[in-house]
């Protein structure tokens, strides 16, 4: 049961961590943008880095070096170019979007039907929430936006809306006893 509950409060601070970035998305697009491509590009180095020096410190020559290696450079070739071609990055944003919202509508669909299950009046709100989660998800990847700045504010909506549906699936199950 105490996993249930930690898993339950790892959800919400997530939803509510999704809010919080979608609003901050909503009103300052481009520069959130271009934080996240930095700070993005500052941590595959310094990941990339690391490894590299975790790998050639060891001594070792098998094949776990090469991939750690090939993993490392990778990792530093990603860092460099999202430090200096940040836009290039926000380009891909609403395909990798669209892609995780199609797939998070997938659980919301069978977390609706185990509401319906277990007798929830409202389980078709859920549901709906999914249809919405998939709805934003398709639009993403049949017109990834030209403009960086309005990708992000409607990631920022997709962020609110897929926050406050987990958090109102959340309430539905605790107020369940699910």
């Amino acid at each position: 049961m105490k996993n249930t509950s930690q898993i339950t409060v790892g959800r919400a601070i997530l939803a509510a961590a999704y809010i919080a970035l979608g609003i901050v998305l909503i009103v300052h697009p481009g520069f959130t943008g271009t934080v996240i491509c930095r700070a993005a590009g500052v941590l595959a180095l310094a990941f990339g880095a690391v490894r590299a020096v975790s790998a050639l410190g060891t001594g070792d020559s098998s094949a776990f070096l090469r991939v750690d290696l090939i993993i490392s450079v990778l990792l530093l070739a990603f860092g460099i170019f999202a430090l200096t071609r940040p836009t290039v990055i926000l380009s891909i944003l609403p395909v990798a979007l669209g892609i995780y919202l199609l797939m998070e509508s997938v659980g919301k669909f069978q977390r609706a039907m185990a509401l319906k299950n277990l007798g929830y009046t409202r389980w078709w709100v859920v549901l709906l929430f999914g249809i919405l989660a998939a709805a934003l998800g398709v639009l993403l990847l049949l017109n990834p936006f030209q403009a960086a700045e309005s990708m992000l504010i409607f990631l920022g909506v997709s962020l609110v809306v897929d926050g406050v549906t987990d958090l109102w699936i959340l309430w539905c199950f605790a107020a369940h006893g699910a």
